[in-house]
């Protein structure tokens, strides 16, 4: 009888373990397939200082971008939680996971293609010129020689090649470049064309109001994107047809909410001037719309 016992207590752990391997390779093959980033609560890293694009205080979020992530959200199925991201920190969010997707006033550039993926554009801007509203000596590209002009670090305009004798300041954000602008210890703020008429309509009532220098402009056209984690085909996929689908309904509504000194620029050519193509998509994202 104990023989028979051991034998049976024998077979039993024999069977058991022999469930466990197959229960351990059938989970290896499911962990092949990459989980989808876009379920439940998705941690959007935004810049929560850029008015007309995300603003985010007293408990509000307000902005074009944020009207885009609503859009996703709602598309998609998921929540959105915003945080605030620092320019230069972008691509590491991302990659430590601290950042599901990154909506951000991010252009889409070769360098960040090597460590992020991208979805987009869902818009597109040259970079100009924020100056205090009585200030003339910048007419054209020329003038910003002999220069104080503030950028933030990490940008593409950190890495603009402005004309000799330009001296940059970088800093941590934009508020901080326009504070100082505004206090008059740099002579203009450097970057997306787009970005800077949401500083003009922020300040248009301040005691030093703002404009965007017409007709000077610097380097190649940038395009935003939404970053993400590499290897995520199929959340990028539903986010190329869900952004699509915001550039053909939303879009310029939302321009006209958020950006109205864009619009008020540029009447009767903003679109043609910020708008991307739908076809852009499939040239620019890291993925492909599917056959």
């Amino acid at each position: 009888m104990k023989r028979s016992h051991r034998t049976r207590a024998r077979r039993s752990a024999l069977a058991v373990t022999a469930f466990l391997l197959v229960a351990v390779t059938a989970c290896g093959d499911d962990g092949d397939e990459e989980p989808s980033l876009l379920d439940g609560t998705v941690h959007i890293g935004a810049a929560f200082d850029q008015p007309g694009f995300s603003l985010h205080a007293n408990h509000t979020d307000r902005g074009f971008e944020v009207d885009l992530a609503a859009h996703l959200g709602k598309e998609l199925g998921f929540t959105v939680r915003f945080q605030d991201v620092p320019t230069g920190r972008r691509e590491q969010e991302l990659d430590q996971g601290a950042a599901t997707l990154v909506i951000a006033t991010y252009s889409i550039t070769p360098a960040r293609e090597k460590e992020v993926d991208f979805v987009g554009p869902y818009l597109n801007t040259q970079q100009g010129f924020l100056v205090r509203k009585n200030y003339n000596k910048i007419k054209k590209e020329k003038d910003v020689q002999d220069k104080l002009i503030c950028t933030v670090e990490g940008s593409t305009s950190a890495r603009a090649d402005l004309p000799p004798r330009t001296t940059i300041r970088e800093e941590a954000d934009f508020s901080t470049c326009v504070s100082k602008l505004q206090q008059g210890n740099v002579d203009a703020v450097f970057t997306d064309e787009a970005l800077l008429y949401g500083y003009v309509e922020q300040q248009k009532r301040s005691k030093v109001p703002l404009k965007v220098v017409p007709d000077v402009a610097f380097g190649l056209t940038n395009r935003y994107g939404i970053g993400l984690q590499k290897g995520h085909t199929e959340d990028c996929e539903k986010l190329l047809a869900a952004v699509r689908d915001y550039l053909n309904e939303e879009w310029a509504n939302d321009i006209k909410t958020q950006l109205p000194a864009l619009v008020d620029t540029y009447p009767g050519d903003w679109q043609n001037r910020f708008k991307p193509d739908t076809g852009d998509l499939n040239t620019y994202s890291s993925c492909k719309a599917p056959e």
